[in-house]
């Protein structure tokens, strides 16, 4: 079973080497994580002469699922290569892989996005292949989806996979390298324009709010960090499934220890047990020198889960701290 620690240092390995690999390098990459999920399941094709790889990369041939990878230096700067070369090897894999191979009932385009999402022009591209194939599924698989099928694997897998980079884990405990640092500084980096169209809050926050008992100030904290929702998802949409389920556990974690805290500690006249629990579980959140704008993506990460409902008790009674509709 793998440590926490071991879990968010292998993921940053990871997220480097897919980042700083371009090409081959990349592709490589991609066919060891496919090896390792798949085994025999899932074959590699490499270019043969002047026959290339027929716009085929890879494949599960029970599936009749082929991938095609792109990874330029420049990802942002070769959208447009990126989207004509989609069309171009889809063309090859239907002509010859599908028509006159197993069939073809899924096609994959791996790119390399070095966590910055898939441009709208390849995203465009693959709809108009949908409309035209009705018949055969296509799909976007960018960092994010391999770096999510990498950290399905066990150690033994990572350490191979890394170079057995994966140091012991007593060695990186009192290292940060978690989710929760990302997202922090993903919300204090994020452009405006992009992730803050939000005009108004679902009237269910408010409820929810008056339902834990805070009060103004730090209903007012709350109501502002989720006016950023859209720096989070933003977050969501370019890392995997993992960083997450890494991130809501980690927010999970410091809110019942926070409610242990202050339950084990004498309350004083006229305190609100409520806002005792937010104060501990803010704090705990934010790192020990925590600037105003740290505080700010703090906020907005207390927002984000305090809507969805995921850190708070649900079988709390109406008026208990962590209470919830």
């Amino acid at each position: 079973m793998t440590t926490r620690e071991e879990r968010s240092f292998a993921r940053r390995l990871f997220m480097c080497q897919a980042i700083i690999a371009n090409g081959t390098a990349f592709q490589e990459l991609f066919w060891d994580v496919m090896k390792s999920t798949y085994r025999a399941a899932f074959s590699v094709v490499a270019p043969q002469g002047s026959l290339g790889d027929g716009g085929n990369d890879g494949y599960h041939t029970a599936e009749m699922h082929y991938y095609q990878v792109f990874s330029p230096i420049d990802p942002i700067g070769k959208i447009g290569k990126a989207a004509a070369k989609l069309k171009a090897d889809f063309a090859k894999v239907l002509r010859q892989w599908g028509g006159t191979g197993p069939g073809l009932k899924k096609f994959s385009y791996v790119f390399n996005d070095k966590y910055t999402g898939l441009p709208k022009q390849i995203e465009q591209e693959l709809n108009a292949l949908r409309a035209n194939h009705p018949s055969i599924e296509f799909a976007q698989y960018c960092c994010r989806d391999l770096e999510t099928d990498f950290m399905k694997l066990d150690l033994t897998e990572w350490d191979r996979i890394l170079g057995h980079a994966v140091p012991d884990p007593d060695r990186i405990t009192k290292l940060d390298f978690g989710a929760l640092t990302d997202v922090i500084r993903h919300i204090m980096g994020a452009d405006v324009a992009d992730t803050e169209s939000r005009l108004q809050l679902p009237p269910e926050l408010g409820e929810k709010i008056s339902l834990n008992g805070l009060s103004q100030v730090n209903a007012i904290r709350i109501e502002s960090g989720a006016l950023l929702t859209g720096r989070i998802e933003q977050f969501i949409r370019i890392n995997s499934i993992f960083a997450l389920d890494e991130l809501r556990d980690h927010v999970v974690g410091v809110y019942e220890a926070a409610k242990t805290a202050v339950a084990a500690t004498p309350s004083t006249a006229g305190s609100n047990v409520a806002d005792s629990v937010f104060t501990v579980f803010r704090r705990q959140l934010a790192p020990k020198i925590a600037s105003g704008a740290t505080m700010f993506a703090v906020d907005a990460v207390i927002g984000f889960f305090f809507e969805a409902c995921d850190i708070f008790d649900p079988k709390a009674k109406k008026g208990d701290p962590g209470a919830s509709p």
